[in-house]
This record gives C-alpha cells, sequence and structure tokens, in this order.
C-alpha cells in the first residue's frame, strides 16, 4: 500500500565490533589502619598510673576495714562511731543495749555467784543525769544477762560474792542496735584473775585492797563482742574486690585501647576508697582523664 510507511529492519551489530574500555586504577592516597594499630593516646597512660594508685591504695584500705585492731580506723572504733550516730541511723536509744557474757576463772572453771555490775548514766524527766548500776549474778554455768544499759563506753565490775572485797572493773564497748534494730547484743567472754594475783596486790597496799583496776590499762583496748564489726570486715573485703576489678578494667583498657573500660575502672576505683580520702581524688582524677579520650574503640 502506497500510503503505508514501511518500518525499518533492524541492524544486527556484531560484539566483535564494540571497542572495550580499559579499566583506570587511581590511588586516593588514603590508608586503613586497623584499630589494634592506631597510635594510643597519652592520656591514657596518665589514667592507667591513677587508676593503679587508686587501687593499690583501694587495697590498703581493704586491710585497714579487716585488720580489727590496727590501721586508721579499729573494730573499736567503728563500734563507738555507730554508738554516736545511733539515734539517727537506727532506733537504738538509751537503755537500747543488752549486754550477755560467761564468766570463767582461772582454772577454766565457771564463776558462779558472781556479780556483774555496769555504770549507766540515765537521764530522768527533768533532764538531770543520774548514775545507775544494773547488775546480774551469774548462774552455775557463769552466764549473766544484763538489759536496760546504753550503747557505748562503760565501766563493768565483777565482784566475787565470796569475798566482796575482791574484784575487777573492766572498761567495756556496748553496741548499738543494726540499722533499724532496737536493741543492740553485746556477748563477753570475761576471764577472772588467779587468786594469787589479787595476794600481790593485796600486799602492795598494805591489806587494804583486793580490787584489780584495768579501766586505764584496757583505754583503747575495751572489751568488745568482735561479731559487732562484721560489717566492718565485710566492707574490707567488698573494698579489696573493687580494687582488683578495678585493675583488670584499667589494664585491659590499656591494652585494648578501650576508653569504655578504662573510665569503667576508673568508676569502680573510685568507690574503694573508705577513709583514705586522697586515694577518692585519685580515682577522680582517673575519670575525668578518660573522658578527654574518644568514647570509641581505639
Amino acid at each position: 500500500m502506497d500510503g503505508d510507511e514501511v518500518a525499518p529492519e533492524p541492524v544486527e551489530v556484531p560484539l566483535s565490533s564494540i571497542p572495550e574500555e580499559e579499566p583506570v586504577f587511581a590511588s586516593t592516597g588514603a590508608t586503613l589502619i586497623l584499630p589494634s594499630q592506631m597510635p594510643r593516646d597519652p592520656r591514657m597512660h596518665v589514667a592507667l598510673l591513677f587508676i593503679l594508685l587508686a587501687s593499690i591504695l583501694g587495697t590498703v584500705n581493704g586491710y585497714d576495714f579487716i585488720e580489727g585492731d590496727g590501721g586508721l580506723v579499729t573494730d573499736r572504733g567503728f563500734i563507738y562511731s555507730q554508738t554516736q550516730t545511733a539515734n539517727l541511723l537506727s532506733t537504738s536509744a538509751p537503755g537500747s543495749a543488752i549486754l550477755t557474757g560467761v564468766l570463767t576463772l582461772h582454772d577454766d572453771t565457771p564463776g558462779v555467784n558472781f556479780t556483774i555490775e555496769v555504770v549507766t548514766p540515765v537521764i530522768d524527766e527533768d533532764g538531770i543525769q543520774r548514775i545507775t548500776r544494773p547488775s546480774a549474778t551469774t548462774d552455775s554455768q557463769g552466764r549473766f544477762r544484763l538489759e536496760g544499759l546504753n550503747p557505748g563506753l562503760m565501766s563493768m565490775y565483777v565482784v566475787n560474792m565470796s569475798n566482796p572485797s575482791e574484784g575487777m572493773t573492766h572498761r567495756i564497748l556496748l553496741s548499738p542496735g543494726a540499722l533499724f534494730e532496737p536493741y543492740g547484743f553485746t556477748h563477753l567472754n570475761l576471764d577472772f584473775a588467779a587468786p594469787e594475783e589479787f595476794d600481790l596486790i593485796e600486799q602492795k597496799s598494805n591489806g587494804l585492797t583486793r580490787w584489780m583496776d584495768l579501766s586505764e590499762e584496757q583505754r583503747g583496748k575495751e572489751l568488745y563482742d568482735p561479731t559487732a564489726a562484721a560489717v566492718y570486715d565485710i566492707a574490707g573485703t567488698i573494698f579489696i574486690g573493687i580494687s582488683v576489678i578495678a585493675i583488670f578494667f584499667g589494664i585491659t583498657g590499656w591494652r585494648t585501647k578501650s576508653t569504655l573500660l578504662l573510665r569503667t575502672g576508673a568508676g569502680l576505683v573510685f568507690f574503694s576508697q573508705g577513709h583514705y580520702y586522697s586515694s577518692c581524688c585519685l580515682g577522680l582524677l582517673a575519670m575525668l582523664t578518660t573522658f578527654g579520650l574518644h568514647v570509641e574503640e581505639m
């Protein structure tokens, strides 16, 4: 038909006639560095040093807590400090201390029919302080129990009722109630001196007394219940554990160039300090040093 246009037939082009493009390679000058190959920030050395020093002091602090009769604060000092804050931190109040114990003679037999007396100051309704002397008598097993005492430092008298002029004076520390406990319990194991020791005292006093006063000798070495310091010992163990963990995080963070691990170690070691306040500052400095580093793994 004359009016119709005829579509051109497609022309097949052989693939061999298409020119191939040559690949072009160009260097950008960038170098790929693995995290382990990156240089360590010099401030990491400083942070690790602070962590190690604070951890060492934290360990010493823990041993100070565990060592009951040595260090900056002793078990007696810890118990006494509790008695001073008893009304604030617990429901303990004057008259809330209970004393129990066992009296043993020089030959390891029970001290039977001995009087145990504790001098206790009491504030009456008019605000006037008066002295009471609650007492108890030991039973056939040498046991005794006194109630209505005050937490804190007290004087205790042990009287031989077979010879009332013969006895001993002790300086004791009565425990307050723990936290919300209304009563504080103190248990003492007492030893009564041998007759020969009282004979010597009588000779030195020209027969005036057979009384042994240990109150001055026991100043700072008061008789106390060792179990009352158990919380103190537990705290010391926790401080040592925190210090060891902080050292692990600090060294691991330094070796792996990890800011987060270093910061974790610095945060832990801050809480390993008790009354070593200078080491608290070291832990704080270690923490502040890590904030100058990058947060991502280095």
